[in-house]
């Protein structure tokens, strides 16, 4: 009963304007400390397309580091129905959306992934933003599936890790540790040094890109935390690898 609600078109339309208002409420009343300017201002510079790697658990605030003047920017999100206000909240916000996730564990249904991928392929290929949840939609926490880094030997584009934090916020215990900020406090921004993967890379680079690619992640979002003055939120400690080719945030 509870999901039919939700699913209703005016329900989603209201929890998306709501989302979208919030988000963007965060991003002008938060004071926000930033580092690692060094390795993205390049690459929003030369205008070519790049791919964003930010937690799962952080989503939720990532338009507050990208501006309008910048690549345009689009999100992965998944065909859920969460996804769809997601979707809807994104749009408001000025963002664009390509919908799908890989097939689930054991599974041979597609959910959109080969759909996802050709869209992010083409955006990058257009000197656009793609932003990527690495363990999203299903975990586990701060563990990076090899989706984001099969997008990144397609196109040759940099990926950069990405982490948002605040002082003020609400930490769940939902998987993903959920952050949600306060408005009106401090916050940080964090990027951390872009990882690449060669078109050519054989399987053991492309798992030492992977493995790279998680270690600069959970860098970026500790140092974000620490800088508030907050615990880090430790990964899970049951890394698993599923056979995707794109992971939606949702």
């Amino acid at each position: 009963m509870l999901k039919s609600f939700i699913r209703h078109i005016t329900v989603e339309y209201i929890l998306a304007y709501f989302l979208a208002g919030y988000m963007a409420v965060i991003k002008r009343t938060t004071r926000w400390t930033l580092e690692g300017q060094e390795h993205i201002q390049p690459l929003r510079d030369g205008r070519d397309g790049l791919i964003l790697a930010v937690w799962h658990g952080r989503f939720f605030i990532s338009n507050s580091g990208w501006h309008r003047g910048d690549q345009p920017a689009s999100v992965l999100v998944s065909k859920s129905s969460d996804g769809a206000i997601i979707t809807a909240a994104a749009k408001k916000l000025g963002l664009g959306v390509i919908r799908g996730s890989g097939a689930r564990e054991g599974s041979d249904k597609d959910r959109g992934g080969r759909e996802a991928l050709r869209g992010m392929i083409k955006h990058i290929k257009n000197k656009g933003c793609v932003v990527i949840t690495p363990d999203g939609p299903r975990g586990p926490r701060m563990r990076v599936q090899p989706g984001v880094l099969s997008v990144a030997k397609m196109t040759g584009a940099p990926i950069v890790p990405y982490a948002l934090s605040a002082r003020n916020r609400k930490v769940f215990g939902s998987w993903d540790k959920f952050m949600l900020p306060f408005p009106f406090g401090r916050g940080a921004i964090v990027w951390g040094e872009p990882v690449t993967v060669d078109r050519k890379a054989s399987e053991a680079e492309f798992e030492t890109a992977r493995a790279q690619l998680e270690q600069r992640m959970i860098a970026v979002t500790n140092r974000a935390d620490s800088l508030m003055g907050k615990d880090v939120v430790q990964p899970s400690d049951a890394p698993k690898r599923v056979r995707n080719i794109s992971q939606g945030p949702l």
